[in-house]
């Protein structure tokens, strides 16, 4: 989640408006945070060595999940895949380098825990068990949204980093809010059209990290969005993709908390990372509905952003759009500067 400052200025409408100041510390709920381990393997290393290690577990956003939001599938292979899927995705991650990193507060040696990222396998190869995880129970008609079975998703999630998780405990700020769904943006007679979105972070701190003196390393990913495109006739996956959106200039959190260090303070970084993705199948072939069965990309996409964030159901309104509305309805106008975005977890 985002800092915010929230400034006022005067707006001339029909007649002056005020517009309040207000400022919205969100770092201060750092003071409500409970005191925790970030993995059950740590805390087991510290109770051996019988040391406290006392690291910070933010409260979570709560996800805006309604009731009409179902599990999806969570049997073994879903009946659509019926067909045998053998689809070998390749994973793609851009390295970071160093001099574009800022944590002040990290020793030197966690610069190459970030600067030597590096997909954990390459290439792999998937099957219909595998796919079965972002499926529906059934299937609905376009625009159905559904949870996606967590654990199975971890599975792709892996391919990057042998470490990630999809409940967010990186130091510092309010996490979350957790989860992975699914929408049904298209339906044709021979293919289904999956959209979803995830929301994960990575641990990075190396396995054999000399737990008496813990340093904990989180990258956070702004989200993970994906397609999967299934052949009905033929029961299988054509066409895969997981990837870290690229539209905004920022869109990995990284935290560093150097905890028992005596070092004062946490390392945070907010960075573009220009390529983070799974890729695998006919990527050619992946709109082939006809527009009275899907809904744009576009629009799956906000409907995703809407079950994780309660603020995307405002009608926000673009700037050059604010005055003219403000004026016809003769109401004032309140804006919010924010650093960074509020509908993800880069920032």
């Amino acid at each position: 989640m985002a800092f915010f400052e929230v400034f006022s200025r005067r707006f001339t409408l029909s007649g002056p408006v005020r517009v309040g100041l207000v400022v919205l510390a969100l770092g201060l709920a750092i003071l409500a945070w409970r005191l925790t381990d970030p993995t059950d393997r740590i805390q087991k290393e510290m109770e051996a060595d019988a040391a406290l290690v006392r690291v910070h577990k933010p409260i979570s956003v709560p996800v805006n999940r309604s009731a009409d939001v179902l599990d999806g599938f969570r049997g073994n292979v879903h009946p659509i895949l019926h067909g045998q899927t053998q689809l070998e995705v390749t994973a793609h991650w851009a390295p970071l380098e160093k001099d574009r990193l800022k944590l002040p507060a990290a020793p030197e040696v966690v610069y190459s825990w970030y600067t030597e990222l590096r997909p954990s396998v390459p290439q792999t190869t998937y099957t219909e068990r595998d796919f079965s995880a972002f499926l529906p129970e059934s299937v609905a008609e376009v625009g159905q949204l559904w949870a996606l079975d967590a654990p199975r998703v971890l599975l792709f999630l892996k391919q990057f980093h042998p470490n990630p998780s999809m409940h967010l405990v990186a130091t510092g700020r309010r996490a979350g809010p957790d989860g992975a769904f699914a929408v049904l943006r298209g339906v044709s007679r021979t293919h289904l059209d999956i959209v979803f979105r995830v929301h994960a972070e990575y641990y990075v701190t190396p396995k054999d990290w000399d737990a008496k003196q813990p340093i904990f390393a989180w990258y956070t990913p702004a989200y993970f969005t994906g397609r999967v495109l299934i052949n009905k006739q033929k029961g299988t996956v054509e066409h895969f993709r997981l990837a870290l959106p690229t539209e905004k200039a920022l869109n990995v959190f990284l935290t560093v908390n150097p905890s028992l260090l005596g070092i004062p303070k946490l390392g945070h970084d907010v960075i573009r990372v220009d390529r983070m993705e799974l890729l695998g199948g006919d990527g050619g072939s992946v709109d082939p509905f006809p527009r009275t069965n899907s809904i744009p990309l576009a629009e799956a996409n906000r409907r995703l952003a809407r079950v994780f964030y309660k603020f995307e159901e405002i009608d926000w309104v673009p700037l050059d759009q604010a005055v003219t509305q403000a004026r016809g309805k003769n109401r004032p106008i309140f804006a919010i500067v924010s650093w960074g975005a509020t509908d993800d977890q880069s920032c």
